[in-house]
This record gives structure tokens, sequence and C-alpha cells, in this order.
């Protein structure tokens, strides 16, 4: 499951790996500046520390950062495996404007982003895996080789790759699916990940068959799809209307734990419909009744409301 900034923090990691299958998931990235980050913040970040960096169903959690300074970075990858980090992910695919000189902005920088490669993986023991994550190119598909020589350094595990450019931003006619075919022989010792619009079973079959790729990392289908890994695994059957809103339900109870407003929660619950309805447009009509609830009992009610209606029609045909 993709690190998803914005959307899948702790709590929403819980539920979310809970139903999805999926053999890893990021933390959001840990923006590292000219300081290294401190054990409180990992730790607030990454209520995972406190479970042998796992999820609570038992889904292992790689720890990403997002800087530009090699040493300040460097120096986090260490400190977050002291905690119990098993592996450590660096993010250069970000498209954020509010992400300057780091993120997706280096691809125009490889030999800043090598460097930084280098630095992690000499500090991180052989036994904590390196991972990153990149995009096609800055702006130009055709950056794609230099981009993957530069991080694809020795001792470096997998390669995920978003098949759209920095410009391309997340527009739906820039992915390119096609462009990762001819790079796995530039990175013969890391495994390459791709990602991008896989959605379903069937995305990640044509997937596979264009990128050559046997692994995935999906981001926003988790919502409309809490099972999605499964779906893609084992083609199980994707989640129902009722079993999103039962995860929705989860959704509310989880984040009441740690969330010190009802309006945080309900906040969060309409979020989590919100990207769900983007693949499951039934749900529209009843994503704007929601979006009027206030209290957290409000609603439960009309998740648990809409519930009995939807297992009725489906008993009755």
């Amino acid at each position: 499951m993709a690190p998803l900034e914005g959307l899948a923090d702790g709590p929403m990691r819980e539920v979310l790996c809970a139903h999805g299958g999926y053999d890893l998931c990021f933390s959001e990235f840990i923006r590292i500046t000219d300081l290294c980050v401190s054990e409180k913040t990992l730790i607030r970040e990454i209520p995972e520390f406190l479970n042998d960096c796992r999820t609570p169903d038992g889904t292992d959690l790689r720890v990403q950062f997002l800087g530009d300074n090699p040493k300040t970075l460097a120096l986090s990858a260490v400190k977050a495996h002291k905690l119990g980090a098993k592996s450590i992910d660096i993010n250069f695919g970000c498209p954020s404007r509010f992400v300057h000189h780091s993120g997706a902005m280096l691809l125009k920088e490889p030999e800043l982003m090598h460097e930084i490669m280098c630095t992690v993986r000499e500090a991180l023991p052989p036994e904590c895996e390196l991972s990153a994550k990149v995009r096609l190119g800055f702006a130009d598909k055709a950056e794609a080789p230099e981009v993957i020589k530069a991080v694809a350094v020795d001792g470096v595990k997998e390669i995920t790759v978003h098949c759209r450019t920095r410009k391309d931003l997340y527009k739906e006619d820039a992915l390119d699916w096609s462009s990762m075919r001819n790079l796995h022989e530039l990175a013969p010792n890391a495994t390459l990940i791709a990602n991008g619009n896989i959605n379903s079973l069937e995305d990640a079959v044509k997937c596979r068959e264009i990128t050559l790729c046997n692994d995935f990392m999906c981001g926003r289908g988790a919502f409309a799809i809490p099972n999605l890994g499964h779906v893609i695994k084992e083609g199980s059957e994707p989640f129902s209307i009722v079993d999103i809103l039962k995860t929705d339900v989860e959704v509310i109870e989880v984040f009441a734990k740690s969330r010190p407003t009802e309006k945080m929660v309900m906040d969060r619950a309409k979020q989590f419909l919100g990207y769900a309805r983007v693949h499951r447009r039934e749900l529209n009509p009843f994503f704007k009744v929601f979006c009027k609830c206030v209290t957290v009992n409000d609603g439960l009610k009309l998740l648990h409301d809409e519930i009995n209606r939807e297992e009725h029609n489906s008993n009755d045909n």
C-alpha cells in the first residue's frame, strides 16, 4: 500500500491494512531538513514502532523519508532502524508544490539522488533494507533510465516507479506503464515495483503484461476496494458497498480513539468515503447526505441505516 500523504496516517493504515491483504505498507513521508528527525517525532508519526513496526493486523511497515540532505537523511534512517524499522524508503516521487528541494524536485538532480542513496545505504546495517520511490522523470519520460541508475546503488532492494513524470502530476492520460518495461536491466539487483492507477485485478494483470513487474504499489484504490491486495493476489471478490460502509464505521471507531474532536473524526470518515466514491459512484447520493453530519453518533446512525437498507435491498434481489 502506497504512502498516501495526507490520507494514510497510523489510524487509517490500521483500518486499510486490516482488510487489504498487503505484503507491505508505508508511512507517510517524514520530511527531513538539515536536522536529524527526533525520536519523539518518529514515534508520534509512526505508532507501529510500538508493535515491532507492524500495523495491528501484522502488516509490515516501511518508514519513508523525504529530504535533500544526505547526512541528516542517513542519521534519521539509523535512528528509525534503532527504534525497530526493518526497512527505509526514500521519496523522490512526491510532486507536491509544497515540496521544494526534495521529493520529485530532485529528479532534476540524479547526482544528488545517487549521493543520498549511497550515504543512507552506507549508514544502515546490512539487515535494514533500503528502497526508493521515483517517477519516470521530472519533465520527460526519456529521463527514466538516468533516474533508475541514480538510485539503483548496491544494496538497494526495491525501486517503486510511479509511471508519470513530475510534470504530469496525476493526469489520467499521462500514465505510461510501458516506459517501465526496459528499466529492469538497469537495476539488476533490485526489484522494480509498478505504481499508478492499479485499482483492480484487471489493472494489475494488464500492468504486469506491459511492465513485466510482478509487484505493485496500490494507492487511492484502497479506499474504493479496501480488500484490494486480496483481490489482486487471490482473486477475491472486491468489497461490496455494504462492506465499504462497514469499513467507514471502523474508520470512525479507530479515529475516535486518537482524535480530540468529533469534527476531526468525521472529517476522516468523510475523506474515506470521498475517495471511495471516485471509483464507486453509487456511493454519491449517500455521500452528499453523510457530508452534512457533524457528530459521531449521527454519522454512525446514518452509516448503519444505509447498511441495513443496502442489505435489505440485496436480500430482496
